[in-house]
């Protein structure tokens, strides 16, 4: 009996990690409409959406979909970045810089910082030279699809805040 609730206890584990995982679809990035001008690195955005991901996204096999009002000319547009933000809904007020994908800080999303003994140590002119890694896919909620099937111009990059 006991091994029977052990079996039934790890299938319903699996099943409730499958339920929330299985939310998650992926788009091909073939469907954005790439412009590397839709934003100008340090651009100041409002974030409108998110599609977050099934999980933290470490291995970067997927880029995460914001859309974002640029608050420069008003204009909508996607951004595809690989870390997820932890973007709340109290931060629909917040404004962000975008930094473009020959930004440092965007090329620092994509290293591995696990062994970085401190700051000092990063060594910031080899991560000038890296090309970002190539991504195929696009996480996607389909509940949201409403929002996030758009012909908006799309840029690939990260959101963060400028140093005061």
């Amino acid at each position: 009996m006991k091994k029977f609730n052990y079996l039934l206890f790890i299938c319903f584990i699996s099943l409730l990690f499958s339920c929330i995982n299985s939310k998650y679809k992926y788009w091909d990035i073939s469907k954005f409409n790439i412009d590397n001008n839709a934003l100008e690195d340090n651009e100041e955005v409002k974030i409108i959406y998110t599609s977050r991901g099934p999980d933290s996204n470490t291995e970067l096999n997927y880029y995460i979909h914001l859309i974002a009002i640029s608050q420069k000319s008003g204009d909508t547009v996607n951004i595809l970045t690989t870390p997820d933000n932890g973007l709340e809904i109290e931060d629909k007020d917040k404004v962000f810089n975008f930094f473009n994908q020959d930004n440092i800080a965007t090329k620092i999303t994509q290293e591995d910082l696990s062994n970085l003994k401190d700051i000092k140590s990063l060594d910031i002119k080899e991560i000038e030279k890296k090309e970002l890694k190539k991504i195929d896919k696009v996480a996607r909620d389909p509940e949201f699809d409403y929002m996030a099937d758009n012909n908006y111009k799309t840029i690939i990059g990260v959101i963060g805040v400028n140093a005061p």
